[in-house]
């Protein structure tokens, strides 16, 4: 009789494991990459020029979401890592801007600027930064509460506020970048006292030195790259004055032989630095070692910092994807051997897209070119409106204190009648509206009333705003138009499912489907969806 019962049971045992949810068995790492200016159509126009283990390891194994967009204004880097790790918009989570205005110092200020924490690893004061700002969890904050702080959390970038934005409040640690003579990565008193020794070991290579002691040759043979343009072309910015932006680049030039290691920004092999420190970060910090979950987030900052100096179509951008390419499978392939393939799961996004350079889509009679905002405000002082505004920025009207009520909707009302502008509201229009444009569901998305101006407005598709002595070269975003709105997002590894998802998906939605996969609460103001083509479950 026993002898039955036990067959019995273990033949039921395969029934019994089928039973079981994936979230209580979750992945040992969760892995979150973000491309800085990463448009959705630069996986496909650089497909055939991607190895097998990067990006196309990522969608052929994975699951790839085409139709993913961001809901809200301004599309820019630290409200896109907060809202990706937040699940929810710049309204709730009140990273507004990169440089949002400060109405009472009248100047604008940067969102990670904390003078009350001391910089960690260097004196630069531009290590004076932390979350402070930020109002809502992150799935950091929310690993650490679900594992009673077992969890490790950690954030690499090269940019301070790429590593800070998804570690939320609550997570360990954050590194980013401090160029000039020094060339390390450094962190706050916000998270720790002083520098890890793995991280101490990694600064004492001078690995941003030795990239720039070298020449930026192309990857593939020139006739496989998918650019219209000549290198030399005029909707660039040289790489210095008097340094045309072509290849090879003798990268020695652009970094004054090593006295501004901010220069490895500008080339693929900040991005390599990026994938150097986030392997050795793993490794320091013992990531996916154990059955309690951790969380590491990565940020690749330099396909932006080429883009902003050469548009979209630049040969160098290419390459610079090429490569990056590569890192990332020298990322996936460390965390097989380390982790164990299967055992972790990785999200890759971007934090926003990017416009092609106008310039160069007006010489294809394109509708694009440049609007001055020193034109806008002239244009509204001839209407008798200037005596009310204080400034303009980030698309945004800031009206004076002693502006009279409905000054708002006067100054919108002469905005809309301007034939650069697609459309304008008063922020308290955009918060009394519950239907309407896609427009002015972006900007209330993007509106928290009490950091940003009172007037929003949106340019026409394909127009930047112009700056005074601007040669009308390189890119920009910020927008709520297609080209900055949508961006990759691809989900692979442990509880995800191969596929593709066609329909429309939201940046927002990525934070609750990594909660589902790891068994743990939203973030606290998360308001995206889980989308359960990505996830395994019965």
């Amino acid at each position: 009789m026993r002898k039955a019962a036990f067959m019995l049971a273990l033949a039921m045992l395969p029934a019994l494991r089928a039973q079981e949810r994936t979230w209580t068995d979750p992945p040992k790492l969760m892995v979150g990459i973000v491309v800085d200016q990463m448009r959705l159509d630069f996986i496909y126009r650089y497909w055939d020029n991607f190895g097998d283990d990067g990006f196309r390891r990522l969608v052929r194994d994975g699951s790839f979401q085409r139709d993913a967009r961001y809901n809200y204004v301004p599309t820019q880097t630290a409200p896109g890592h907060a809202s990706i790790y937040t699940g929810t918009t710049p309204s709730r989570h009140g990273i507004v801007a990169n440089y949002p205005y400060d109405r009472a110092a009248r100047r604008t200020r940067y969102i990670a600027l904390d003078t009350t924490v001391a910089p960690v690893g260097t004196t630069s004061r531009s290590a004076q930064r932390s979350p402070v700002q930020l109002l809502a969890t992150t799935l950091a904050d929310e690993l650490e509460l679900r594992t009673d702080g077992r969890a490790r959390t950690v954030g690499v970038a090269l940019k301070d506020r790429s590593s800070i934005m998804p570690l939320g409040r609550m997570g360990d640690e954050a590194y980013w970048f401090v160029g000039g003579s020094e060339g390390r990565f450094v962190t706050s008193s916000w998270y720790r006292k002083e520098l890890p020794a793995w991280l101490q070991v990694f600064n004492a290579k001078h690995l941003a030195a030795a990239y720039l002691d070298q020449t930026w040759q192309l990857a593939l043979p020139l006739a496989r790259y998918h650019t219209p343009l000549p290198d030399l072309n005029p909707y660039e910015e040289d790489w210095r004055e008097g340094l045309p932006a072509t290849l090879p680049l003798d990268l020695r030039t652009v970094s004054g032989d090593g006295k501004n290691l901010d220069a490895v920004k500008l080339t693929p092999w900040g991005n390599t630095l990026t994938t150097d420190l986030a392997i050795a970060a793993i490794d320091g910090d013992s990531l996916g070692l154990d059955h309690v979950p951790d969380l590491l987030s990565v940020s690749y900052g330099s396909t932006d910092e080429v883009q902003h100096s050469l548009g979209q179509r630049a040969l160098e951008v290419e390459d610079t994807y090429i490569r990056l390419d590569g890192e990332i499978a020298r990322l996936l392939k460390h965390l097989d051997e380390r982790v164990g393939e299967g055992q972790y799961t990785v999200f890759l996004t971007a934090d926003h897209g990017g416009g092609d350079v106008p310039a160069y889509l007006r010489d294809k009679k394109g509708s694009a070119g440049y609007t001055y905002m020193a034109t806008l405000l002239e244009g509204l002082m001839e209407q008798g409106l200037g005596t009310v505004i204080d400034t303009i920025r980030n698309e945004q009207v800031y009206l004076r204190k002693d502006a009279p009520a409905g000054s708002g909707e006067a100054v919108a009302k002469a905005l809309n009648a301007d034939p650069a502008i697609a459309f304008a509201a008063s922020a308290d229009q955009l918060l009394q509206c519950t239907s309407g444009s896609v427009l002015a569901r972006d900007m209330a998305n993007g509106l928290m009333r009490q950091r940003c101006g009172d007037v929003l407005f949106a340019l026409r598709p394909g127009f930047f705003r112009g700056i005074p002595g601007w040669r009308e070269q390189g890119a920009d975003h910020a927008t709520a138009w297609n080209y900055d709105t949508q961006v990759p997002v691809i989900f692979f590894g442990k509880g995800v499912v191969k596929g593709e998802v066609l329909r429309r998906t939201s940046i927002t939605d990525i934070a609750p489907t990594v909660c589902a996969i790891l068994g743990m609460a939203m973030p606290n103001a998360a308001d995206g969806a889980i989308v359960p083509e990505v996830v395994e479950h019965p």
